[in-house]
């Protein structure tokens, strides 16, 4: 019997079953590893929308782990959020019109859910129309389709 990546709350235990599944040539183990990685990096956060930057956060920190081998704190990006909020910080990503190698690195391995962009269109009620709208653009422009993304309650 495989082991499932959700019954792990350690984030090193979970990179080591990542590391093993890839020796071992289970790619489906290694994602779903990744992706428990991204969500446990939101586990600490009460609110919704705070959990899921968070996630994003820790998406990104992972791809940066993978692609330096070893662990990186994205600290630009944590001394944003400090200062300026969830909300602002997300709105920025959304609004800003570069595509950074994260976002492109989540979206082409099939986990945009864990992008800033998708936050701010899941959780659309908290953030401008114009936030909203770039983040929308921005994800469509990536590959994704309107039935791929939540659905604004209006």
């Amino acid at each position: 019997m495989d082991p499932n990546p959700d019954d792990f709350t350690d984030i090193d235990a979970v990179r080591r079953l990542k590391a093993n599944a890839e020796r071992l040539g289970r790619p489906d183990i290694a994602d779903a590893c990744r992706r428990r990685i991204f969500v446990l990096g939101g586990s600490d956060e009460m609110l919704p929308v705070e959990r899921r930057l968070w996630q994003a956060v820790a998406a990104y920190e992972q791809t940066l782990f993978e692609k330096h081998g070893k662990a990186q704190k994205a600290s630009y990006t944590r001394r944003k959020i400090k200062e300026k909020g969830a909300v602002q910080t997300l709105s920025d990503w959304a609004e800003s019109p570069k595509v950074t190698p994260g976002f492109k690195a989540l979206v082409d391995a099939g986990m945009a859910e864990f992008t800033g962009e998708y936050v701010v269109v899941e959780f659309a009620d908290q953030f401008s129309d114009e936030a909203v709208a770039a983040a929308r653009k921005k994800l469509v422009q990536a590959g994704l389709s309107e039935s791929d993304m939540p659905v604004k309650d209006t």
